[in-house]
């Protein structure tokens, strides 16, 4: 059976280059809104061009307040604008630089359950790698791949 693999492929190959990114005194309304707009799931958080934490849905979901603790949809509002970034995001998140395999990011994707990495060269954000853009790797390089030895 013939099989073709993501083998020989870099990070820089597959990564997303328009990164959409938060800094850490951006408020938690400012975060869930690009989240909602861009339809990503997660935001490098910057200072001076430079990775310091990343901020997730997930992350979000766990500091934004539930519906019953109050009234209305503008108290919610309100209370987001108090809260920063900072307040949720992860510190030193897991990142990988654009010459690495991309087997290699797809390994360290599944063994830390998340859905991205930043790509990060000379300290600075260059381009994001998600578990779609892997799959979409996979799926062009089997297509068309016959049962054939």
């Amino acid at each position: 059976m013939k099989r073709s693999t993501t083998k020989g492929e870099q990070v820089r190959d597959r990564m997303s280059r328009s990164v959409i990114s938060v800094t850490s005194d951006d408020t938690l309304e400012t975060a869930i809104d690009l989240l909602a707009r861009k339809k990503v799931r997660e935001l490098p958080v910057v200072e001076k061009g430079r990775l310091i934490g990343i901020v997730t849905d997930r992350d979000l979901r766990e500091v934004a307040p539930s519906y019953p603790l109050f009234r209305d949809t503008e108290e919610i509002r309100q209370h987001l604008k108090r809260l920063k970034v900072a307040n949720a995001m992860t510190i030193d998140p897991l990142v990988i630089n654009p010459e690495a395999p991309l087997g290699e990011a797809a390994e360290m994707l599944l063994r830390y359950q998340i859905g991205s990495l930043p790509v990060v060269e000379n300290h600075k954000v260059v381009g994001i790698l998600s578990v779609s853009d892997i799959l979409k790797a996979y799926i062009e390089q089997n297509r068309g791949c016959s049962d054939e030895a």
